[in-house]
């Protein structure tokens, strides 16, 4: 019930910040920040509000109380030519084959052989693996993670990011030694003998 107040708390805050730009009888939803270093400095969140932006984009909020602006979702790029944003190492605008990455010396994305060739299929560890699949991140176990783009660094890397919620609270991210296992409180405690 506290969870459903915060969240049309929070809708009402954004409503009433960006009533004057919005069209009429728009709904938007809060976006939590994945990097905790990008939060603005007054605790606003990026909101999705697709009466306002364009597809693949959030509508971030400024510095300035009544600054807001529509921009990429986190991990995605802006193509100028389409004028869109598209996810990285994804086909978008480009032809079969081929996905959209940003190269480290430049500040507009490229078109690049997919050395995979299939859209959503890319390289690591010498394989050709799916994004958004927990199968190559099993080495983490018992930490879920799946593997995705890092939305600050733009590389492809196993990302925890799925949190399962117990009656005890959240399982903590850590591993037993051995010879101990987790509890349900969710301490590591010496196997009995």
């Amino acid at each position: 019930m506290c969870s459903l107040n915060i969240l049309m708390l929070t809708c009402l805050v954004i409503s009433v910040a960006i009533a004057n730009k919005m069209p009429k009888g728009s709904i938007g939803f809060p976006e939590p920040e994945e990097d905790p270093n990008l939060v603005n400095k007054d605790n606003r969140q990026p909101v999705f509000l697709p009466a306002m932006c364009p597809e693949n984009e959030l509508y971030y909020p400024g510095d300035q109380k009544d600054d807001w602006i529509c921009d990429c979702r986190p991990a995605y790029l802006f193509h100028p030519k389409s004028d869109s944003c598209w996810p990285a190492y994804r086909k978008g605008p480009c032809e079969d084959g081929h996905y959209l990455v940003l190269k480290s010396d430049s500040a507009i994305p490229v078109c690049e052989r997919n050395p995979c060739s299939v859209d959503s299929y890319v390289l690591f560890n010498g394989r050709c693996e799916r994004l958004a699949d927990p199968v190559p991140c099993r080495h983490l176990w018992p930490i879920p993670a799946t593997l995705a783009v890092n939305s600050t660094t733009l590389a492809i890397g196993c990302r925890s990011h799925i949190n399962f919620p117990s009656r005890f609270g959240e399982v903590p991210p850590q591993i037993c030694p051995p010879g101990c296992k987790r509890s349900v409180n969710g301490k590591c405690v010496p196997i009995a003998a």
